[in-house]
């Protein structure tokens, strides 16, 4: 056990810490980001193999275009960006780390404009600059290591190990998630604005998404912030957003979206 304790503690030691872009948060990392490319390469092509991908001319050229302004300005031409549209009733967009974005046809019941599918897109891509799947899987690392450990110490491991799962994720592994949700939005903020997509059509997005109807007690168990918490984020965050929106040189919403644009999202 002694032995496993100090492995433990040197794997704390060896592990990169790094700053999150744009927020400076510090975190801990257990895997290169090649490897983190590399996994979610492999989970893009199980997606690709799996899921619908539509065929809606309008809704490929959206995100195409968002996708590319957004990536542009991420600092991260190494990341190899692929942007797709899935077909689906489900109203979500996923990233995986290296740069494959995914967002899903019914999304786009909530966007009247490229300005409001920026907030999303640029939503995912910070999730994959800000490299929190690498980070979600060091955290789980070490969660395993620390259950390897309670199991070794205690004589009533079956209940030791219920007790420990239940507290670190209510402690640490949820409370992270929602942490990188609070901070994909921010820096998701900024880089729309740094695209030229007004920044302040996020607030717009984010209210029409519905997200103010669940309750902060159940937000607390969920992996997502509570919807008024996400727009006091995004508010206090806006005249940062601003000033960058100000030096693009394109500015506005991009395309607005008629009704007849969006037969593929119903």
């Amino acid at each position: 056990m002694k032995r496993f304790f100090f492995c433990l503690i040197g794997c704390l030691f060896i592990a990169g810490c790094s700053s999150v872009p744009y927020s400076n948060r510090s975190q801990l990392l257990f895997i290169s980001e090649e490897e983190e490319a590399r996994m979610g390469s492999v989970a893009w092509q199980e997606t690709l193999n799996t899921e619908k991908i539509s065929n809606d001319p309008f809704l490929n050229s959206a995100v195409q275009r968002v996708g590319s302004a957004v990536a542009a300005v991420s600092e991260r031409s190494d990341f190899k960006w692929e942007f797709k549209v899935f077909a689906s009733e489900v109203p979500n967009a996923y990233c995986l780390p290296g740069g494959k974005v995914g967002v899903y046809t019914a999304l786009f019941q909530y966007t009247d404009n490229d300005a409001e599918l920026a907030t999303v897109i640029s939503h995912e891509v910070a999730h994959a600059i800000c490299r929190h799947g690498g980070e979600r899987v060091s955290q789980q690392t070490l969660q395993a290591a620390g259950a390897e450990l309670i199991g070794a110490a205690s004589s009533d491991s079956e209940l030791a190990m219920m007790a420990y799962g239940l507290t670190t994720n209510l402690a640490a592994i949820l409370p992270f998630s929602r942490t990188h949700e609070l901070e994909a939005d921010f820096v998701g903020l900024l880089l729309m604005a740094k695209a030229g997509y007004d920044p302040r059509h996020s607030i717009t997005f984010w209210r029409k998404f519905g997200s103010l109807g669940s309750s902060k007690l159940m937000a607390y168990f969920s992996t997502h912030p509570h919807g008024e918490d996400r727009i006091d984020i995004l508010n206090e965050k806006m005249k940062e957003a601003l000033e960058l929106y100000q030096k693009s040189e394109q500015k506005g919403v991009g395309t607005v979206y008629q009704k007849s644009d969006l037969k593929g999202a119903y």
